[in-house]
């Protein structure tokens, strides 16, 4: 075990603050780095003498800062640095957000056929409904937590097979562009925040009630119409938005705040981030 913390059992401080203060040293200071394990509640109260309900207490809190997660099955760990995505500068997916930052990643494929294009899927993109369009979902890991889940539609006829690729291994965007020459040039996408429902709290293994990052997008071709639609869920807790801003020079991206009649609101913006 880490050098004990130093409590004050008889001040006026709360030993669980003092015990949040420690671990959030241990944290800040390095000693236990991103993914760390903490050791397991009860055996870290029985190592200092404490009740295992202050222990959780203590957690708890952290938890709530965001400086540690708790995954189901598998312990409580330090949580890793955001996946970081540029809000406007470059049109990348989250898979190369994820490689340009050193940050592993598995891929898990959980449905692609080829499906007729529901209502809103056709809206997007542009084709009549029940036009086929080839459907992807998908959950990628990183350590083994699930990170985001995707599911995106491709119009079937410009990727004729597509839907015979093990995306285990390939990339969409990859395979889009280098598989059947497609220019995939920008993007027109939302996100919204939004809380975990009990079905998407047991994919991404967070809990119901959870922050999300909801992230929408229609991508487009080079001098062409729509061609892909994307619905992205990402654990709140995971995923940081950033943005070069300038002052007083001409906006190169337009942010409207749409809010619907059940008052929530999310924001367009015209280019993109591909997932």
């Amino acid at each position: 075990m880490d050098t004990p913390p130093v409590l004050e059992r008889s001040g006026i401080v709360p030993i669980y603050l003092q015990l949040v203060e420690w671990m959030r040293g241990q944290i800040v200071g390095g000693h236990w780095p991103a993914g760390y394990k903490l050791t397991a509640e009860a055996d870290l109260a029985q190592d200092l003498a404490l009740a295992r309900g202050t222990v959780r207490k203590a957690i708890e809190a952290l938890i709530a800062e965001g400086l540690l997660m708790r995954t189901h099955g598998r312990g409580t760990y330090v949580t890793p640095e955001p996946v970081e995505q540029s809000l406007a500068e470059r049109f990348v997916t989250y898979s190369e957000a994820l490689i340009a930052q050193g940050i592993a990643f598995d891929t898990r494929v959980l449905e692609q056929r080829i499906v007729p294009a529901p209502t809103i899927v056709a809206a997007q993109l542009g084709i009549d409904k029940g036009t086929e369009v080839f459907y992807l979902q998908r959950i990628r890991l990183v350590d083994g937590v699930p990170l985001l889940l995707l599911h995106n539609y491709v119009i079937a006829s410009t990727c004729p097979g597509i839907e015979s690729v093990d995306f285990t291994a390939a990339r969409l965007f990859q395979v889009l562009e280098e598989n059947y020459g497609l220019r995939l040039e920008w993007g027109k996408r939302t996100f919204q925040a939004e809380i975990a429902n009990d079905h998407i709290a047991a994919m991404l293994d967070i809990h119901t009630g959870d922050a999300l990052m909801h992230f929408k997008q229609t991508t487009y071709l080079s001098g062409n119409g729509p061609v892909e639609f994307s619905d992205v869920l990402l654990r709140g807790n995971r995923f940081r938005l950033s943005a070069a801003v300038r002052r007083g020079a001409k906006p190169e991206l337009d942010i409207l705040c749409i809010t619907a009649p059940d008052g929530t609101s999310h924001y367009e913006a015209g280019n993109g981030v591909r997932p």
